[in-house]
């Protein structure tokens, strides 16, 4: 005979995947990530690249509103530099441009997962000078994601590189 499932409390997940999804936010909670930022953020979209490894190199940022709108987008060339080095320097453009227009909490956004992950752990070297950059901040969450999200950062640089 089967055996009959408790009732659930009011309130409750209603399916596992909700479960796991708590499950996985609780764990990441515990591991001192922070959450992710409210929908009333500003993003920065962050890219670099050099052609070659070192090579002529650029960088590029792209402040979008809340809603998604373009607020303002700048790349330039940083002369020669590593694809690394011009990562970094990217998201330190994109600090920048926040902070000129006086955006207190912000989420960056760059497609370099090297770059991310060593800014969060709070890595020596270029990482320390982003995170330097970002304790001016009320809040500054770190995003990486694929390429294909950050296609007006990459076409900026692309279109001062080729």
């Amino acid at each position: 005979m089967a055996r009959r499932r408790a009732p659930r409390r009011p309130g409750g997940t209603l399916r596992d995947g909700e479960r796991r999804q708590l499950a996985y936010a609780s764990r990441r909670a515990a591991a001192g990530e922070r959450p992710a930022p409210a929908a009333a953020t500003h993003r920065v979209l962050c890219d670099g690249g050099s052609r070659g490894n070192p090579g002529p190199a650029a960088v590029a940022a792209v402040l979008l509103a809340p809603a998604g709108g373009e607020i303002e987008a700048r790349a330039e060339p940083i002369g020669r530099a590593t694809a690394a080095e011009a990562e970094y320097r990217a998201i330190l453009l994109g600090l920048e441009l926040a902070a000129a227009h006086g955006i207190a909490v912000v989420e960056l956004c760059s497609d370099s997962r090297l770059a991310i992950e060593a800014i969060e752990r709070g890595a020596t070297g270029p990482a320390a000078d982003v995170r330097a950059a970002a304790a001016a901040f009320a809040g500054v969450a770190w995003r990486w994601h694929p390429r294909a999200q950050n296609e007006a950062a990459d076409a900026l640089v692309r279109a001062l590189l080729w």
